[in-house]
């Protein structure tokens, strides 16, 4: 059974837009509450998620009505999504953005405001782009809030994560070599071996997929994906938090990409079990259902929520951020990687705490890179600032799908050229963090 969402990352998500709103001219006059708060759930599941994310938004157990729905006077709730016909039929179904409130009589309403039709991709930047546009004309309000909620595998290209062989192979041409001389190619250090397998056939937790995203294509190892600068060109204005129900969206390479969309980022470095990051009764009364979002409690919660189980199902790697200190983090690390650009080269990946199962060597932690490389005191100290100056709340199990140990945390992780492949590295020096930090020459 599939218990794991991967989303990068992921991208679930939140955010609050910190200014007022006004109505379109061709629109009656609508008077803005000043206290109203729009919260969007961004549900991106044509794939083997769509259960988890139906009843995340539907179940009367689990879901968002066991929890606080507001009244039709008050916050607004909604929920885009883009749904699978069954967990492994994988036809999808007409897209819809629907609203969810409470009417006087204590009736929980869901009203269908807007269809897209089913050959609507949501893990497009473009039908991003249209459906928070749309939430901003239509609900003029004191702010916005989103969800994100799918597969995601961080700052890969699309395709990479669920099978890296393939991936090689199909694009070899780029950097003139086949995939296997690529896997064998090594810049002072040797780099670790391509998987072989695809991950549906070797990951008995297989739902760790992709980029920010997925969109399920039959008869295709790729689906749609949004790269991080993809997901960023969706996002038309400033939001005050954004937080990922996907797996590896904790990378500094996301946090960074998005830096300049939201002054908070919510991410997990590792993977998401199925069930979500969050507890998805009580979301809603951590960010509407008081005067300002408590976004430090509802992390707090939803860690402590999987600290509590047992054997693989006590897993959970949680970080909140926020974005104004992520400049001077890109600053300290861009003067460490010029330092220690040998000991990177040879970097004892073996060492190093990874997030990461299955072979797939992309994700390391971002401290502990510098501390197994040799970094100076001073120099540690300086990069633990930089990253207390980002992280509001992090923390992290034991273990994870009690598959390896946790015991470097920093809340975010990194990619190791050494660890890579020169195909990886070509697609890393497309990433803003890359041009911040030269980490990849």
């Amino acid at each position: 059974m599939n218990i794991i969402k991967v989303i990068t990352g992921s991208v679930a998500a939140v955010l609050l837009l910190s200014a007022t709103v006004g109505c379109c001219k061709e629109k009656p006059e609508e008077p803005v509450n000043v206290n109203r708060k729009v919260l969007l759930f961004y549900e991106c599941g044509v794939n083997n998620l769509t259960s988890y994310l139906k009843n995340n938004m539907d179940g009367t157990e689990k879901g968002l009505p066991a929890g606080y729905v507001p009244r039709e006077s008050g916050d607004v709730v909604l929920i885009y999504s883009r749904y699978s016909k069954g967990a492994f039929n994988y036809t999808p179904v007409e897209s819809h953005l629907r609203r969810i409130y409470k009417k006087p009589n204590g009736k929980i309403v869901s009203d269908t405001l807007k269809t897209f039709g089913t050959e609507t991709i949501a893990a497009s930047s473009s039908t991003m782009r249209q459906v928070l546009t749309y939430v901003k004309d239509e609900f003029p309000a004191k702010g916005y809030g989103l969800v994100f909620s799918s597969h995601g595998s961080g700052w890969l290209p699309a395709g990479y994560y669920y099978s890296p062989s393939r991936f090689e192979d199909d694009h070899k041409g780029e950097v003139g070599t086949s995939r296997q001389g690529i896997a064998a190619q090594s810049v002072g250090h040797p780099r670790l071996p391509v998987p072989e397998g695809d991950l549906p056939d070797t990951d008995p937790f297989y739902g760790m997929t992709r980029s920010i995203g997925q969109d399920y294509i039959k008869g295709s190892y790729y689906g749609h994906e949004m790269s991080v600068s993809e997901f960023a060109d969706a996002i038309p204005y400033h939001l005050d938090y954004l937080l990922f129900d996907m797996c590896f969206s904790g990378g500094v390479e996301v946090a960074y990409g998005l830096k300049d969309k939201a002054d908070y980022l919510g991410l997990s470095p590792a993977e998401v079990l199925g069930d979500g990051m969050f507890n998805y009764t009580k979301i809603t009364s951590f960010l509407l259902n008081r005067e300002t979002p408590d976004l430090e409690g509802l992390f707090k919660d939803s860690f402590e929520m999987y600290d509590k189980q047992s054997g693989a199902y006590r897993s959970s790697t949680v970080n909140l951020v926020r974005t104004s200190g992520l400049d001077n983090l890109a600053s300290v690390c861009a003067r460490m990687i010029n330092e220690y650009s040998d000991a990177l080269a040879d970097a004892p990946v073996d060492d190093i705490q990874g997030y990461y199962r299955q072979g797939r060597h992309y994700f390391y932690d971002l401290v502990d890179i510098f501390e197994k490389c040799g970094a100076s005191k001073a120099d540690l100290e300086d990069l633990d600032k930089a990253v207390d100056g980002c992280v509001i709340y992090k923390n992290s199990t034991g273990q994870f799908l009690e598959d390896y140990d946790i015991k470097a945390y920093s809340g975010f992780s990194m990619y190791l050229p050494c660890a890579g492949t020169p195909l990886l590295d070509l697609y890393y020096r497309k990433e803003v963090w890359n041009n911040a930090t030269r980490l990849v020459k």
